[in-house]
């Protein structure tokens, strides 16, 4: 008769194997995931911006509204939420001064590979159009953050949505990690960013003595 000391030698082989078992097969799982991320990644950080073709426009917009006819913000929807897809623009030199990344709406509709874009209150979505940067202000929920006038049919309800910039840590930190921010509570229309790039436009918005404008495309 087999005493029970002899009995859990003889299992703890069997559930150690069972341990290092799934450990090869999970890391067999995320290998090609992580190669596949970083290709995407390394696509889009190769991949020509679209921003240049819209300095002309945007300016022309500056100059009737009396905006910034200097500095404007873009961005361009088209790109993946975790890479620079809202950008600083210096319109004299026609040139692009800072990147960053920019989370979309995780309203209805929406998946981390493609925003769905709404100006319904409570759709939680982003908007498209031309938006004025209205005033600082900080808050309990966000911190820093800059509200937003919506000038076009697409966003004419930005200020009763409440959708502002502000940035997030979160943001902050997965855009290092992946093309594709996955979609949270960071953002329910507003242009969430980086705390880096929250802090540029910031310091643009507290230079500037007319109001900037903020073009957001696809």
């Amino acid at each position: 008769m087999k005493s029970k000391t002899q009995s859990k030698e003889h299992i703890t082989p069997l559930y150690g194997g069972g341990i290092r078992g799934r450990g090869r097969f999970s890391f067999f799982f995320l290998l090609p995931l992580l190669i596949l991320n970083l290709s995407i990644k390394g696509y889009w950080k190769i991949k020509s911006y679209s921003f240049q073709s819209h300095f002309k426009d945007v300016w022309e917009i500056c100059h009737e509204k009396g905006y910034n006819e200097d500095y404007c913000i873009l961005v361009d929807f088209s790109r993946p939420s975790g890479e620079d897809r809202m950008a600083i623009i210096d319109l004299k030199t026609s040139s692009v001064l800072d990147t960053g990344p920019c989370a979309h709406g995780r309203g209805k509709g929406n998946s981390a590979w493609k925003p769905i874009f709404s100006n319904k209150e409570g759709s939680r979505c982003s908007s498209l159009g031309h938006f004025k940067i209205a005033e600082k202000g900080y808050s309990t929920t966000v911190g820093l953050r800059f509200a937003l006038d919506g000038l076009d049919a697409s966003n004419s309800n930005a200020r009763r949505r409440n959708i502002l910039i502000h940035s997030s840590r979160y943001v902050g930190i997965m855009y290092h990690l992946t093309s594709y921010l996955p979609l949270s509570d960071a953002s329910w229309g507003c242009f969430t960013t980086s705390p880096a790039m929250l802090k540029k436009i910031e310091t643009l918005c507290d230079k500037s003595k007319k109001p900037i404008l903020l073009y957001a495309y696809k």
